[in-house]
């Protein structure tokens, strides 16, 4: 069998630089601005938003499950009235960092048979510590892209949302 924890460390270290390196992509002077429609309705900063809030609220406290941790959900949270409040996109970056770290580090601790365990996470009952883990890739994966599109095409599309 494959060492999950060594191919899931690389994945999500290169995962999360790959997806820091896309905001870099991006002008300063766009980072906080919608882009053209047909790259979507989030600025680049909205994104980085979305990601750490996902990867701090459930991401995170999912992987620590499997470690026997109890999962609290805030059922109260509310993304678009946090976003509201206003971010520095610097210190987003600093802090999806940091959780992503965490997330690695709790790679080592696993079992090999913690990968296919299912029923653990009250939030995905029905999924294995591998879905969780790979989900987190996946959604790196597609604000990675989402951000990348605007780097690369948002001068052949024009005006912003």
């Amino acid at each position: 069998m494959e060492d999950l924890s060594a191919w899931f460390h690389a994945q999500l270290t290169s995962g999360a630089e790959a997806f820091t390196w896309a905001i870099g992509q991006i002008p300063e002077e766009r980072l906080l601005l919608a882009p053209p429609n047909e790259l979507g309705k989030w600025s680049a900063t909205r994104h980085v938003f979305h990601l750490l809030s996902n990867e701090r609220r459930l991401a995170l406290p999912n992987m620590r499950c499997w470690l026997g941790e109890l999962f609290e959900q805030d059922n109260n949270y509310q993304e678009e009235v946090e976003w509201a409040k206003g971010h520095d996109l610097a210190t987003l970056l600093t802090e999806f960092q940091r959780i992503r770290a965490e997330e690695i580090a709790l790679l080592k601790q696993y079992r090999e048979e913690d990968w296919e365990r299912f029923g653990v996470s009250p939030v995905w009952p029905d999924v294995s510590l591998r879905w969780v883990v790979t989900k987190t890739l996946q959604h790196t994966f597609e604000h990675t892209n989402n951000v990348l599109q605007m780097g690369l095409f948002w001068d052949f599309f024009g005006e912003t949302n």
